[in-house]
C-alpha cells in the first residue's frame, strides 16, 4: 500500500469525476484539429481518411523521418514529447513506424483549438526542418504561456 500513490488516485478520480465529460471533449477536438493541422503542412497522418482520430491522440506517419523514435528524438530536441508507436502499415527497419502525439496534457496546462495553428507549425518544423533544436526556443515561449492547470476539483 502507497500512501501517495493512493492519494494521487484519488485526486485524479475527483477531477474526472467533476470534469472528466468536458476534459475529454476538449482533448479529442484538440487531437482532431491538431492531426487536421499537421496533415495541412503536409505530414502523413494514420486514418486521416478515416477523420483523423476519434480520441485523445493520434498518429504521424514516421518512416519519412526514419522511424518513430528517431521522429520522437527530433521533437524532443525541438521542446516536445511525444514517443514512437506501431502502426498497421508497412514497417520501418529497425524502428516503429509511427508517431504517437497525445493532448492530455495540452489541454490540462490550457492549449486550445486558437492555439492549434502556431504548435503545428512548431511540431511540423521540428520533424521536417534540419535543425530541430532552433525550434526549442520559440517552443518554450509558446509553452510559457500556459501556467496554468485546468480540470481539476
Amino acid at each position: 500500500f502507497d500512501v501517495a500513490k493512493s492519494a494521487a488516485l484519488a485526486v485524479s478520480l475527483l477531477d474526472w469525476r467533476e470534469h472528466g465529460k468536458a476534459y475529454a471533449d476538449a482533448m479529442v477536438a484538440l487531437s482532431r484539429a491538431l492531426a487536421e493541422a499537421l496533415s495541412a503542412k503536409g505530414l502523413k497522418i494514420f486514418a486521416a481518411e478515416q477523420g483523423f482520430t476519434r480520441s485523445h491522440q493520434f498518429a504521424i506517419e514516421a518512416a519519412p523521418f526514419g522511424g518513430g523514435q528517431v521522429a520522437s528524438h527530433k521533437l524532443r530536441k525541438a521542446g516536445f514529447l511525444a514517443c514512437g508507436i506501431g502502426l498497421p502499415i508497412p514497417e520501418v527497419a529497425g524502428d516503429l513506424n509511427g508517431l504517437r502525439i497525445g493532448t492530455p496534457e495540452l489541454v490540462r496546462r490550457g492549449v486550445g483549438l486558437e492555439h492549434v495553428d502556431q504548435l503545428a507549425s512548431l511540431i511540423a518544423e521540428g520533424l521536417t526542418g534540419n535543425d530541430p533544436a532552433s525550434v526549442a526556443p520559440r517552443t518554450a515561449t509558446f509553452r510559457a504561456a500556459f501556467t496554468g492547470i485546468n480540470y481539476i476539483a
